[in-house]
């Protein structure tokens, strides 16, 4: 019976999702060990109680405070996800930053210029914009690949600047507010709704888009 448990135990250990699951938790553990060693060397007096504020940082407001992790881990969760897709398939995506801010672009765009639509598409029409934006901005390093070989990590990295810039100056062509000096305000029906998470997590910003993961 002993030796039937260890033998199951053993192939648990050994499958894949084990595997994975418990790689991103020491890869996790490992950069807080780190950053805990940074501190200690930048500050021995006060490295323990901004580690203890790392960690606890998060929880400290109560849901409100779970739900602002929740909206501003939304996003990047998301880009993670389509960089993994492609490691999935032998290829890095290095260029998530620059397709993430094109589609950014184009979805605060729409969300702009497109006030006429009815509320009820208009943040639907926004996001679909985004992702196809997105997408787009990937196809170039893509086509690129496998018409000419070239390398998709140095063309995705260069896309990356490419988009940056190119994202700089269509806002200030297209949706700046020079009196405020930033782009314009969106307007509140290209907002993603709430979708039961601002009544969760009262008081945070998080929305909808959290149930895309």
């Amino acid at each position: 019976m002993s030796s039937n448990l260890k033998d199951k135990f053993a192939s648990f250990l050994e499958k894949d999702g084990f595997v994975n699951v418990f790689s991103s938790f020491l890869a996790i553990i490992i950069g807080l060990l780190l950053g805990l060693i940074i501190l200690l060397v930048s500050n021995v007096r006060d490295a323990f109680p901004a580690f203890i504020t790392i960690l606890s940082g998060g929880f400290s407001g109560g849901m409100r405070g779970i739900g602002q992790v929740i909206y501003t881990a939304t996003p990047l969760i998301l880009t993670g996800l389509s960089v993994g897709f492609a490691f999935k398939n032998g290829l890095f995506n290095i260029g998530a930053p620059g397709q993430f801010i094109i589609g950014a672009y184009v979805a605060v765009f729409i969300a702009i210029k497109c006030t006429f639509l009815p509320p009820a598409i208009h943040w639907i029409i926004a996001l679909i914009g985004s992702f196809i934006a997105g997408g787009l901005w990937a196809y170039l390093p893509g086509l690129l690949k496998a018409r000419f070989n070239v390398n998709e990590v140095i063309s995705s990295i260069m896309m990356n600047y490419i988009g940056m810039y190119l994202a700089n100056y269509l806002v200030t062509l297209t949706v700046y507010d020079m009196l405020k000096n930033q782009s314009q305000n969106i307007p509140p029906s290209a907002t993603l709704p709430g979708m039961g998470l601002d009544v969760l997590f009262r008081g945070s910003s998080a929305n909808g888009g959290f149930l895309l993961l």
